[in-house]
């Protein structure tokens, strides 16, 4: 038997991040979209961006014995709106990763979420993705955009959902940057192709990235779809809670909503398309301290056996609010 912790979403604050305060209010010049977004964090999302610290020792106090644990992405609350490229968010980053890689040391694997690579403000445009942000991930965080580890019939893959959906991220992206970051995406595909290629018949897929909005290019990829009934299991984070999940689900197909920023513009872009995720099988680990309005967060466990079928595979997800799972 093999046991997978994945947490995820963590956004842990360093001081130099906290002291910003208020700091997405301030990007906001409209009284009424300022007022929404203050609604929005105080009754769904986060009231306190900064105040979800003591989750990530919480985690690592109830781990127990682990094969692998596996860090899907968002280790900074990104008040910079460019990632770890932003000074104050690298030192949350680093925290966050230090007492990660401090309790479980090389059974840990860290993967990218959007965060970590830079993020428009939600309704003042602000910020996006930088090339400075990647290299301190992959360089002095250590963070993976792929990996692979065999264990038994099961090939578990990770791989960077902001490479693979890039064409989302265009407007995240300044002008100048995006060749470098096209070429960037094309050689993580070539990986990908060729650890796809290399799965046989016989073995069972299990699929890690952080945001879902990959998936549908993932659902175009010839390579991909001739192995769909393989995949037992697509784990994402970035949704942060179950209430969201069901949202996505029930929110599948609908029209792009215009005119309410750029952060709702690409979520409803995303939920146009959510219809594909299906034959993923997608399992969403939450935030571990989960969202104002559903405080039910966690982390993901995944016991793997030998077996021929998706029976060898259990995932549930443990609660950090109590000892049961949720």
């Amino acid at each position: 038997m093999t046991r997978i912790l994945i947490i995820t979403d963590v956004h842990y604050a360093s001081e130099a991040e906290r002291l910003r305060g208020d700091y997405e209010s301030r990007t906001v010049s409209n009284p009424s979209l300022r007022f929404l977004l203050k609604q929005y964090r105080n009754f769904l999302w986060r009231r306190d961006t900064f105040g979800w610290n003591h989750y990530c020792d919480r985690f690592i106090s109830r781990a127990g014995d682990a094969d692998w644990v596996i860090g899907n992405g968002d280790y900074c609350c990104d008040s910079g709106f460019v990632g770890v490229a932003d000074d104050p968010s690298m030192c949350s980053a680093q925290a966050c990763l230090g007492k990660l890689q401090h309790a479980f040391g090389d059974k840990f694997i860290g993967m990218m979420g959007d965060h970590d690579l830079g993020k428009k403000s939600m309704f003042g445009g602000f910020g996006g993705m930088r090339l400075k942000s990647w290299e301190r991930c992959t360089g002095s965080l250590g963070l993976k955009a792929f990996f692979r580890l065999d264990i038994e019939q099961h090939v578990l893959v990770g791989m960077n959902s902001t490479l693979i959906g890039l064409p989302e991220f265009v407007p995240d992206c300044p002008p100048e940057e995006y060749e470098t970051w096209n070429a960037l995406r094309e050689k993580h595909l070539d990986t990908l192709r060729d650890a796809f290629e290399s799965i046989g018949r016989k073995q069972r897929i299990i699929l890690f990235l952080h945001d879902p909005t990959a998936i549908p290019y993932l659902a175009n990829i010839p390579w991909v779809r001739s192995k769909l009934c393989q995949i037992d299991a697509t784990i994402i984070g970035h949704l942060h809670s179950p209430l969201i999940m069901q949202m996505s689900r029930l929110l599948a197909g609908m029209p792009k909503i215009q005119g309410m920023g750029h952060t709702a513009l690409k979520m409803s872009t995303a939920l146009q398309k959510a219809r594909e995720w299906k034959p993923f099988n997608v399992k969403l680990v939450p935030a571990p301290g989960g969202i104002e309005v559903w405080k039910k967060g966690g982390f993901g466990e995944l016991i793997l056996r030998s077996s021929d079928t998706s029976s060898g595979m259990h995932f549930q997800i443990k609660s950090l609010v109590s000892e049961q799972g949720l």
